[in-house]
């Protein structure tokens, strides 16, 4: 089975519609995953004409700023292929969520973008919230983010959009999942430097 896993869109308030380039990458697949800031359902419609697609909310719909923060859960788990998905956008860690956002926000002032702390701490905590998934799936922080812990794969596909803020110079990008029942999920990252 292979999966087609994308975050942080921000469609339509970061553009009018997923790109064509995006949904490309996405043909072929057998499920899609968006890992959260859709921002409006109905932006999922081209990828919904591919493959069946399941969303959950971001932290831009925490106060209900667009529909997606009342129609799409804030988690899904699921079983695939012998193994346990689970998804979140990565945003709620705990109550030093905001302070790791702020922390990163003051880094990317100072033009330092690589953060793998903050990256690792969602991934600690989403560890800990699903001890019985083989692969956690994230967005939020717009970096793709690909690491074992133990037996236990965490990923984070990147914004499949261009970052818009403070000249952010994280290059979009998806993945593919691909799950087979005797074998160790392989991970392809795409990069989609050029969008339409």
């Amino acid at each position: 089975m292979r999966i087609g896993i994308l975050a942080d869109t921000h469609v339509p308030y970061r553009m009018p519609e997923i790109p064509a380039p995006v949904v490309e990458a996405l043909r072929g697949v057998d499920l899609i995953l968006h890992a959260g800031d859709v921002d409006e359902p109905w932006a999922l419609a081209p990828l919904q004409a591919l493959a069946p697609v399941l969303a959950v909310r971001g932290n831009y719909h925490v106060l209900d700023r667009s529909a997606a923060g009342a129609t799409l859960p804030r988690a899904v788990e699921l079983d695939l292929a012998g193994r346990r998905l689970a998804m979140e956008h990565g945003h709620d860690i705990g109550p030093t969520a905001w302070l790791w956002k702020a922390w990163s926000l003051a880094r990317q002032l100072s033009g330092r973008w690589d953060f793998l702390q903050y990256d690792t701490t969602i991934a600690r905590c989403l560890l800990r919230r699903y001890p019985s998934a083989n692969v956690i799936i994230f967005g939020h922080t717009h970096r793709y983010y690909c690491q074992w812990w133990g037996e236990r794969l965490v990923l984070n596909p990147g914004a499949a959009l261009r970052t818009s803020y403070l000249g952010a110079p994280f290059t979009p990008s998806i993945v593919h999942l691909q799950l087979l029942p005797d074998s160790p999920p392989q991970v392809t990252r795409l990069r989609l430097d050029q969008q339409g």
